[in-house]
């Protein structure tokens, strides 16, 4: 089965994984990279669901473990499953900006779900899975 889908596809969906990277630390923002019921998983298993739940869960933690920082990622791929529905896995970790340690901070591997909708590319899901046995 072959999938039309051209390099501008894989372009916007890139731009819009940067769009999500820079707006960590925005709660309102980061929420805006995914669709308004997109199901989003954390490396604890907990689940947010929609905008509503992942600006409350991602306000809560700007304020606390991790405010003042960054989150800094790369696509490690993209299959598109259809046109308009494409696989991502990616890796990243959270830098802090004032000087707190990173070092015990987990690597992860993650996988988002990009779903292109009313002719952008939104993230449908998020699953997040910390690297090794810290």
């Amino acid at each position: 089965m072959s999938i039309d889908v051209t390099y501008a596809d894989e372009v916007a969906i890139r731009d819009h994984y940067q769009r999500m990277i820079d707006a960590w630390g925005d709660a309102p923002a980061y929420a805006e990279c995914f669709t308004p019921d997109a199901d989003y998983i954390i490396a604890n298993g907990m689940i947010e669901r929609g905008w509503k739940e992942i600006v409350d869960g991602h306000q809560i933690i700007f304020g606390a473990w991790a405010r003042d920082s960054r989150l800094v990622g790369v696509i490690d791929s993209i299959r598109f499953i259809t046109t308009d529905v494409a696989l991502l896995i990616a890796h990243g970790h959270i830098e802090y900006l004032d000087h707190r340690s990173s070092d015990g901070n987990k690597r992860t591997v993650y996988s988002l779900v990009a779903h292109r909708t009313g002719g952008r590319w939104l993230f449908a899901a998020y699953q997040n899975t910390p690297i090794g046995g810290r």
